[in-house]
């Protein structure tokens, strides 16, 4: 059990740091309503629609999360100049995120992903996107942004979607200037994308995209977790390692070596972009000073507190403040 006082000194300085979050921003589009019948053209449910909502997606949802948690916010990245692209710039422009990192490009259509849900369930998704990479202007551009505002940041987050934002000369040139600044880098890539994060500070795969990079075919055990670890170190050649396992928990590794922390029994409602509020507690603890350790599994409390949300939900200092207080009470 770890230190509940620590925790909570760690979440206390949360409004201390200032985050950059470069990545692809996306827009997270929900239908909800009922479905009490199936169509006689074709047998799908028919919903009747009751309600909609629009949150930002993605690198954007790992963004809302860090001024959710009571940090201070910088991003980085690219949206469409369309109403979504619109909407998502206008909810975090009302929290009081730092958009001077962030443009609006005609040619490219913001991301959107659209879920239709009705009665809790989640009957479909559809996607609109453009996933070539962005040219080399714009690239030059937000590498810019970030070294003019690089003197005032405490950590950096690479939240990588494979959407085409964060190419090799963008990631490269970005990870040497925060080398220079001494700028802590924590990084969520897809396996295809993980070259361009070599000497990462921490990369943090779920366990799907772990064995996927390492090409593990079996389901891993736990007496396999600490090999599987140290072979994602190996490719990544990060100095940490956080595998997050949904129940499992999470697996840490670093240089005082491995340890597993475990999942909380949860009443999941959604899964969708838990890993960002995970990823968000991460870096801001890091940023805080915190152990490995201890900002996994901060970062574990979060991700628990959003899947028992419905839509792609935020997770706010106060319930995770609650949720050391239950934990160290069931200990």
């Amino acid at each position: 059990m770890d230190d509940p006082a620590a925790l909570r000194q760690v979440l206390a300085r949360f409004p201390t740091v200032r985050a950059a979050v470069i990545g692809d921003l996306m827009a997270d589009r929900f239908i909800y309503g009922e479905a009490r019948r199936l169509s006689p053209e074709a047998p799908v449910p028919v919903v009747h629609i009751r309600k909609r909502t629009i949150q930002p997606g993605g690198a954007a949802n790992v963004a809302n999360n860090v001024l959710s948690l009571g940090g201070k916010l910088a991003l980085f990245g690219v949206l469409g100049d369309d109403e979504a692209g619109r909407d998502v710039h206008g909810i975090l422009e009302q929290r009081g995120a730092d958009l001077s990192g962030v443009r609006f490009e005609a040619r490219r259509p913001t991301t959107v992903k659209t879920r239709v849900v009705a009665q809790a369930q989640h009957l479909v998704r559809f996607d609109e996107e453009e996933t070539g990479p962005i040219d080399g202007e714009v690239s030059a551009w937000l590498l810019d942004r970030l070294s003019a505002l690089a003197g005032t940041l405490n950590v950096v987050v690479f939240s990588d979607y494979a959407k085409g934002l964060l190419g090799q000369d963008l990631v490269g040139k970005a990870m040497a200037l925060c080398r220079e600044r001494g700028l802590p880098v924590v990084a969520d890539p897809k396996p295809a994308n993980i070259g361009l994060y070599k000497g990462v500070d921490v990369i943090k795969p779920n366990l799907g995209e772990a064995l996927r990079l390492i090409g593990w075919e079996q389901e891993p055990g736990e007496d396999d977790m600490a090999a599987v670890c140290r072979r994602v170190r190996e490719r990544s050649e990060a100095r940490g390692v956080i595998v997050t396992a949904g129940w499992r928990g999470m697996y840490v590794l670093d240089e005082h070596g491995f340890a597993h922390i475990p999942g909380t029994p949860r009443e999941v409602y959604d899964v969708a972009g838990a890993g960002d509020s995970t990823l968000a507690a991460i870096a801001l603890a890091l940023a805080c000073g915190a152990s490995l350790h201890d900002a996994a599994h901060l970062g574990n409390l979060a991700g628990g507190i959003a899947v028992e949300k419905l839509g792609i939900a935020t997770v706010s200092a106060e319930e995770m403040l609650a949720e050391i207080e239950a934990e160290h009470e069931h200990a």
